[in-house]
């Protein structure tokens, strides 16, 4: 089990920022890729979103889909890796949210093969 603990709010948000880009790619999710980059103007943003999914005749597992589809995480066809980073990207938004008094949001539960990190010893 990963320990989180120590590591600032800023810091956990830049390992679920990377976390989330991992797991949106490895699930063909492009257009969502392209959101995380908010400082792109209108045009660089259409242009990244077509560039990423040009990338779909590259990779095998989205051979089948249309350009709107993507793999769940849960899909076999996601390698662990990204789950196990989708995991950890939802235990630092969920104890970000917390942190801002959004407590309302429900522990989130493991879709890796890993265990869930901890923040701040607690286990989210």
């Amino acid at each position: 089990m990963a320990n989180l603990e120590g590591l600032s709010d800023e810091q956990l948000a830049a390992i679920s920022k990377a976390c989330e880009l991992l797991a949106r790619l490895c699930m063909g999710q492009f257009a969502e890729v392209a959101e995380l980059f908010p400082s792109l103007d209108v045009e660089q943003h259409h242009e990244l979103v077509e560039k990423l999914t040009q990338l779909r005749t590259l990779i095998p597992q989205f051979a089948d889909l249309s350009d709107k589809q993507h793999l769940r995480i849960s899909s076999a066809l996601v390698p662990d890796l990204a789950r196990n980073a989708h995991d950890i990207h939802l235990v630092i938004q969920h104890h970000l949210a917390r942190n801002l008094s959004f407590s309302h949001q429900s522990p989130p539960r493991a879709c890796g093969s890993l265990p869930l990190p901890t923040v701040n010893s607690e286990n989210i």
